[in-house]
Order: C-alpha cells, then sequence, then structure tokens
C-alpha cells in the first residue's frame, strides 16, 4: 500500500472514530439530561403499592376517595414547653377532621381524630437538626414543629398518615385559627346546628336547651366548639362531637349556596388571614374550592366517626384514657383501640381485592 493510499485509510478511520465518539457523547448526554422512564414492571409495583394495603395477610384495594385535613389551631400556654429555637411555634392542633370524600359512592364521611391521641409524630429536636427523629406523643403536638404555617400543616399530615398506618395519603391540608371558624360562620350568615336530646348547654348559653336547634354567629360558634366542662368526666368527648357536627353543618351551608368566583374570593378572603392551605396560589385554590363546594351540594353526608372511648352501650370504642403519670406526658393520653380503629380504616378507605362492592 502506497503512502498516499495509507493517509486516506487513516484519514477515514479518524473520521469514523470522530463521528464514534461524537455519537457516544450525546447519548450519554441524552441519557443524563432525560428523566428516566420507569419500566413497565417498576410502574406496575409503583401502582400496586398506591392502591393496594395489606392488613393481617389480606389484601385491600384503595377506594375511589380523597381526603382533606381541617384543622383549627390555639395557642399552647405552657412552661413545661419549650419554644427557644426556630423548630418550633405554640400553635397547637385544638380540632383535627379528616374529609374522606368518595367519589364512587358520592358521600362525604367525617373521622374527627382526637387531639390526644399517642401518635408518633416527626420532630426536629434543635435548630441544627436537618433530618427530622420521630416521638410519640399526642398528636395535636405535630403541628407544634416547623414554622407554625405550611411547614407545620404538612408535619401534621404526616402524623395523620402515620396514625393511619401509613396507608393513606391527605391530599389536601388547611389549617386555621379559631378566628377564622368566627370568620367563615359570619360570612356565610350563621350556621344552623341541632343539639342532642341529652344535650344540654344553658351553661353556655341559656337558650342552648337540649333538642334545640339553634342558629351560630360567628361568636357564638366559638363558644360552641371551645366549651368544655373540665369538671365532667369524657367532655372532651363531647367537645370532639360538637366540633364535628359543627363543620358538617358548616360544609352543608357551603353546598347550599350559589357561588360565583367573586363569592369565593369573599370567602377565601374572609379566612385568608388566620388560615394556611397547601395550594400553591388563589386561582388554583378557588378553582378547587368551586369544585369542591359543588359536591358539598350534591353529595351525600355520611357517617361522623369520633375516635373517643365509647359513651353508652352500642358505641364503638375507640380507645381509652391514660394518666399523664403512666406515659409521662404533659396531659393525659388517648390510646387507640387497634382493633376497632384498623377496622375503620380498612372500611373507609379499601375494599377486599375480590369484594365486588365498587365505591
Amino acid at each position: 500500500m502506497s503512502r498516499d493510499s495509507l493517509t486516506t485509510v487513516l484519514k477515514v478511520v479518524a473520521v469514523i472514530l470522530l463521528f464514534c465518539i461524537f455519537g457516544v457523547s450525546i447519548l450519554l448526554l441524552d441519557r443524563v439530561l432525560t428523566p428516566k422512564k420507569l419500566p413497565a414492571e417498576t410502574f406496575e409495583q409503583a401502582r400496586a403499592k398506591l392502591m393496594s394495603a395489606e392488613f393481617d395477610g389480606d389484601f385491600y384495594l384503595r377506594k375511589n376517595v380523597e381526603t382533606y385535613l381541617i384543622a383549627g389551631l390555639d395557642k399552647y400556654e405552657n412552661d413545661e414547653m419549650e419554644f427557644s429555637y426556630g423548630g418550633r411555634n405554640n400553635n397547637q392542633a385544638d380540632f383535627i377532621v379528616l374529609l374522606v370524600v368518595n367519589k364512587s359512592a358520592r358521600r362525604i364521611d367525617f373521622i374527627s381524630v382526637n387531639r390526644d391521641t399517642l401518635a408518633t409524630v416527626d420532630v426536629v429536636t434543635s435548630k441544627y437538626d436537618t433530618v427530622a427523629k420521630t416521638r410519640t406523643e399526642q398528636i395535636c403536638f405535630a403541628h407544634t414543629y416547623g414554622d407554625g404555617g405550611l411547614e407545620s400543616g404538612k408535619n401534621l399530615c404526616k402524623a395523620v398518615e402515620h396514625l393511619f398506618y401509613d396507608k393513606i395519603r391527605v391530599d389536601h391540608f388547611l389549617t386555621m385559627k379559631m378566628d377564622a371558624v368566627k370568620a367563615i360562620t359570619d360570612y356565610l350568615e350563621g350556621v344552623n346546628v341541632t343539639l342532642e336530646e341529652n344535650e344540654d348547654l344553658s351553661a353556655v348559653d341559656p337558650e342552648w336547651t337540649a333538642g334545640k336547634t339553634i342558629a351560630l354567629n360567628g361568636e357564638n360558634a366559638l363558644k360552641f366548639i371551645r366549651y368544655r366542662d373540665t369538671d365532667t368526666d369524657g367532655s372532651n368527648a363531647g367537645r370532639i362531637d360538637r366540633q364535628s357536627r359543627f363543620l358538617k353543618e358548616l360544609l352543608k351551608t357551603v353546598g347550599e349556596k350559589k357561588w360565583s368566583q367573586k363569592y369565593l374570593l369573599g370567602a377565601y378572603e374572609a379566612v385568608s388571614d388566620y388560615s394556611v392551605s397547601d395550594y400553591g396560589n388563589v386561582d388554583d385554590l378557588l378553582a378547587d374550592m368551586n369544585t369542591i363546594f359543588e359536591a358539598f351540594g350534591m353529595y351525600e353526608y355520611g357517617k361522623i366517626v369520633n375516635l373517643v372511648p365509647a359513651a353508652g352501650e352500642g358505641d364503638i370504642d375507640y380507645g381509652h384514657y391514660e394518666s399523664r403519670e403512666t406515659y409521662q406526658k404533659i396531659s393525659d393520653a388517648f390510646i387507640l383501640n387497634e382493633d376497632n380503629f384498623k377496622k375503620l380504616v380498612i372500611s373507609t378507605f379499601f375494599r377486599k381485592i375480590d369484594d365486588t362492592n365498587k365505591d
């Protein structure tokens, strides 16, 4: 082979190598910059994890439900609680209600979580921590970890998800100071609540006698949901029941209104200074509010379940109180009855894989 021929061959080989190197580089760069697509098996595994759950060896599918956590906040004042760094605030969750919107059954159920329930809470133990630790304490304190706003709301959601065996997801949340209850009640021009036949609240207001339907303005709504006779055993259970009943009637009142964009914006402005939600902007919130409020008017209102001890024969017992000395906590703790609570979680959120009930 002549020198010229050899030179030509080497040039061709060099060009081919350059193209190969360039092609491999482009391929590698594409792999780095392009998000990885999950293989079919991995996707199915992820989907199965999201859509199914196992309890005691039995497998269940998730129902077509969405969850909304609503929490009312009150300031916690106690010398034993330290707020000496940025990772704490003193706004505890005084009431915690989980709305379960079953889209297939077109029903809204309510689960009122006892604020004293002993639960696993993510905590920050110092301002230098970057990874949350966990602590077992009353679930109301979950909100006291964080900035008192969005961060604390998410932490409360995590605690509720932990309580529900990490088998559910809280889709959206709204935390609000008690002033928001007053503001939205007045904006709705009042909320009507019917007292139980054995429910006499004349100690709060002489007009609030057993069995009577009472019209609550904002100020009276606060009295209704806050009142607790501390000299009577089980008074907290009664307060929890009133809080969830009031919320149900408030939402029914919302559903009966003829909502316009202007009216929705007014409702938002009435509570915006006192509340925090996980929505990114007002437009998204208003759009979802419109959909949700329409559902409040069209969906059936289902059961209210209060996580409290059984009050009488025939009531489901969801737990019992233990003294603060037993658990070395600041206040008495509510211990869930695991058997009954697990049945509630399964019946509300899941159906057996071989069950033909499609709600």
